[in-house]
Order: C-alpha cells, then sequence, then structure tokens
C-alpha cells in the first residue's frame, strides 16, 4: 500500500515538472510581442505561437509575392516534424504570421488581427446578399412579379475567444457571454442601460483584456 502511495506521488510531482516546464516559456502579451513567422494550420498552432515554419514549405514555395498567392493556393504542402510531408487545403488553414503579426483567414481573405487579448478582436468585409421582389399590384406597368439578388460588401466586427478558439460575432450578447468569467467587470457591465452597454462594448472589452492577460509562448 506504502509502495502505492509513493508512485501516485511520484507521478503527481512529475506531472507538475512537465506543467511547470510547458508553461516556462510563457509571456504577458503586449503590442511589442513578435509572433513567429509562419503558417497556422488550425486555431492550437496560433494560440501556441507554433506556426508550420516558411522553410518548412514544400508548395507553394516561399517567395516575394508568397502571401499574395496564400489565398489561392489549393493545397499547402510542408514537411512535418518528423520529416514527412504533409498537406492542408489551402482554404482550411487558420491563417499565418507575417513581419511578426498574425492574419487570420476569415471571409475568403487574410486578415490582420490588431487587438489581442484574452478576447481578440478584427474586422472584416463580408458578402452580404439580398433580394428586391416586384409585385405588379404596385406597379401596373409591369405585368409579371420578379425578384433579383444583389450582393454588397459590409464592414463587420469579430470576435476570438481566446479560451475556446470560437469566433463570434462583435455584439452585445456574445460579449456578455465572455465578461461573465470575471464576475467584477461583468457586474460593472450589466448594470449600464442596454444603450450604454452598447456604446461601451469596446471600453469593456479592453478592461477585461487589462485585467486578464494573455500569456503567449515565446
Amino acid at each position: 500500500m506504502r509502495f502505492f502511495f509513493a508512485t501516485i506521488l511520484i507521478l503527481i510531482s512529475f506531472l507538475c515538472t512537465i506543467a511547470q516546464e510547458d508553461t516556462s516559456n510563457l509571456v504577458k502579451y503586449d503590442y511589442s510581442f513578435t509572433f513567429k513567422e509562419g503558417i497556422y494550420p488550425n486555431f492550437n498552432s496560433f494560440r501556441n505561437n507554433d506556426p508550420i515554419p516558411l522553410e518548412s514549405l514544400i508548395s507553394p514555395e516561399y517567395s516575394d509575392n508568397f502571401y499574395n498567392i496564400l489565398d489561392t493556393a489549393k493545397h499547402i504542402v510542408y514537411y512535418g516534424k518528423f520529416g514527412s510531408p504533409l498537406s492542408i487545403p489551402g482554404k482550411k488553414i487558420w491563417g499565418y504570421s507575417k513581419n511578426g503579426k498574425p492574419y487570420i483567414l476569415w471571409a475568403d481573405k487574410f486578415n490582420l488581427i490588431p487587438f489581442l487579448g484574452q478576447i481578440t478582436h478584427f474586422i472584416t468585409t463580408v458578402k452580404v446578399y439580398y433580394s428586391s421582389y416586384n409585385d405588379p399590384f404596385y406597379d401596373p406597368y409591369r405585368y409579371n412579379s420578379y425578384s433579383r439578388t444583389y450582393q454588397s460588401e459590409e464592414l463587420r466586427q469579430f470576435l476570438i475567444d481566446m479560451q475556446t478558439g470560437e469566433i463570434l460575432d462583435y455584439n452585445l450578447k456574445n460579449i456578455e457571454t465572455i465578461l461573465k468569467r470575471d464576475t467584477d467587470i461583468y457586474n460593472e457591465f450589466i448594470k449600464l442601460r442596454k444603450r450604454q452597454r452598447s456604446k461601451q462594448m469596446f471600453y469593456y472589452v479592453k478592461r477585461y483584456n487589462e485585467k486578464n492577460p494573455l500569456y503567449v509562448p515565446e
């Protein structure tokens, strides 16, 4: 029995040591932080600052205009950590880092992520489709009803929940859900009138990030 408990204690100690080693290279994120350059195959590679290095790429080969053609690449082929070639559909990658700054593939294009924290924020344009319907009852000069579909580009804001990797619309409901993780900030926020909350969303996102800093591997 003593041997059993001793084994458990040794195992716990070993796991604690591993945990300490895994977090020893974490630094508090600020605007001077430089992300490693490369391709993010998924959210975790972004969150852990562990992209596919450019020197590991097989296709498309890295060149001066590499980032300009990346959004048209059908596949990203690269050497994995054990030297075997791996492939990812171009449209499935999460993003990339260039000149120390991260970009996310969203709405069929790469977008700079300028504001990082536990609640990360970015802006992009999205395609919006809407229909116009003609009713002959209101337009006597047209005898047949018809509808036309139009397309436009609209500027939209999004959030990245850095705990889950989920990408959310920038709206009051989603911000309130994340702020609940910090009772003090949430209670202060929820006491405001709804109109005030809508106007001060970004302020409270910033407050939340300042109180709950993001730590990133170097």
